[in-house]
This record gives C-alpha cells, structure tokens and sequence, in this order.
C-alpha cells in the first residue's frame, strides 16, 4: 500500500515520466554494468516499485544494462536493471528489468516499511516529508537547517540526531 504522505514533491507532473510512486530511502548497492564488467559501489534512494536512483560519483551513461545487488534490512534484492538517467558526479536512474515474484514481494515490502515507518523505527525512511523544524532566524542558520537535512537524507544523521540538533534549538 502507497501512503502519498510519503510521496516526493512533484511526482506525477506533467515533465515527471515516473510511472510509480517514489520513496525517501537509503541503502548499498553494487553495480555492474555487463558490457564493460566495471563494478561501483553506490547508495540506493527515491525507491518505487519500477526502480530507484543510485548516488555515485561514477554513473553509467544512459542505456547501460546493470546487475543491480541492494542491501538493506538485512535483505537484498538482486536484479537486472537499465540505466535511463545518468549525471556524473552525482548518480543515475535505472530502471528494473527482471523482478520475478519474489523480488517484487521484497521490493514492496520495502517499500511498505518506508512508507509508514513504525513509531520509534529510525531504520526505515532517513527523511519524513511531515517533519517541521523551527523557523530559521537568518541566513545561516538557513543553511545550517538545509544541510542537517541533506546528511539526513543521505543516512548520515538518525532521526534521534536530526531532532536534537533542529527541535531543541540547537541553532
């Protein structure tokens, strides 16, 4: 089940060629593409049910074919997948190819945990889209806030830090 609480800003718009949902997470990954066998290591976010987007410095170009390995909740999913955005410095897209049942059971699980994360369950999504920090009182302390956030969002910060360094006034 797909809680749109959870959903990114944006998706579905009319520039969006997204056909799923897509969700806040944050787990390893290892990526080959098949024609060169070169091998990275990357970050799986913005999971849906059709791919995710991989951060690593070192993207595939755009059509790529990949065997994809994430790790996350001490489970993994293994699958074929293809690249279809690539950024370099940043990440790409890929889109799965070859989820059989099993797979697809695993995936929507995953997906149904960072959807509606348990009360207390700092595994699950690093980022709520219903968290409110206090107001900013100026420019520094703005981006101070956003880049809190941005560890957070990359699992480098757990919800317990993310809430003691904004909600009780840190900044």
């Amino acid at each position: 089940m797909e809680h749109s609480s959870k959903r990114f800003k944006g998706v579905g718009t009319s520039g969006d060629r997204r056909q799923a949902n897509r969700y806040s997470f944050s787990a390893t990954a290892e990526v080959l593409e098949i024609a060169s066998g070169t091998r990275v290591s990357a970050r799986a976010a913005d999971l849906s049910k059709n791919g995710c987007y991989l951060d690593t410095l070192n993207p595939f170009a755009v059509g790529s074919k990949v065997q994809l390995c994430i790790r996350w909740n001490r489970a993994e999913l293994a699958c074929s997948a293809m690249v279809r955005d690539s950024k370099t410095g940043m990440g790409m897209g890929v889109a799965f190819t070859d989820l059989d049942d099993t797979r697809k059971a695993l995936l929507e699980s995953w997906i149904e945990k960072v959807a509606s994360p348990a009360p207390g369950d700092s595994s699950s999504s690093p980022h709520s889209e219903n968290t409110e920090f206090p107001p900013p009182s100026d420019e520094r302390d703005a981006l101070a806030v956003r880049l809190i956030d941005l560890l957070h969002k990359k699992g480098l910060l757990d919800s317990s830090d993310l809430a003691s360094l904004l909600n009780k006034g840190v900044l």
